[in-house]
């Protein structure tokens, strides 16, 4: 409104003067309350980027966090893996040492079993031949006591 109005005109009337004064008032209050309320939001946006900027830095450490145990883990599971493979690679040549060991074992006693079953032949047949010496020396000696009895007694 005019101020000629609020500096006391003479033609005003007292009710315009009050309700004027009245209007400034409220304006004021009205300005001093968007103040407020403006600070206030700013107060709570402040906030809120904060705690987005908290929750941001929380959420970085985590996976920061996360992927250096999934790091840590993977190595693990590796050197896992390997001491497996070199279990299982240490198993598998003993079993062909042991296999190679008993293959050479059979051959062993296989040439041992057959030298002595050729020893134990090559014995029989000497056994045999002295028999069979042994029995020719002894139908040679019925023979000839035969003859000699013959000889003594047919004459």
């Amino acid at each position: 409104m005019d101020k000629a109005l609020l500096a006391g005109n003479p033609g005003t009337a007292p009710d315009h003067r009050e309700e004027l004064l009245e209007a400034q008032r409220q304006i004021r209050q009205l300005k001093e309350t968007v103040a407020a309320l403006r600070t206030r939001m700013e107060e709570v946006e402040a906030g809120r980027a904060e705690a987005v900027q908290a929750a941001v830095a929380a959420g970085a450490d985590e996976i920061r966090i996360l992927r250096t145990t999934i790091a840590t883990l993977r190595d693990e599971l590796q050197t896992l893996q390997a001491a497996k493979d070199d279990a299982v690679q240490a198993a598998v040549t003993a079993g062909h040492d042991e296999a190679r060991q008993l293959h050479l074992t059979i051959q062993t006693l296989r040439e041992q079993l057959e030298r002595e079953m050729f020893e134990h032949r090559d014995a029989l047949a000497r056994q045999h031949k002295g028999q069979q010496d042994e029995l020719k020396q002894l139908h040679d000696t019925i023979a000839a006591l035969r003859t000699e009895l013959e000889k003594n007694h047919g004459s």
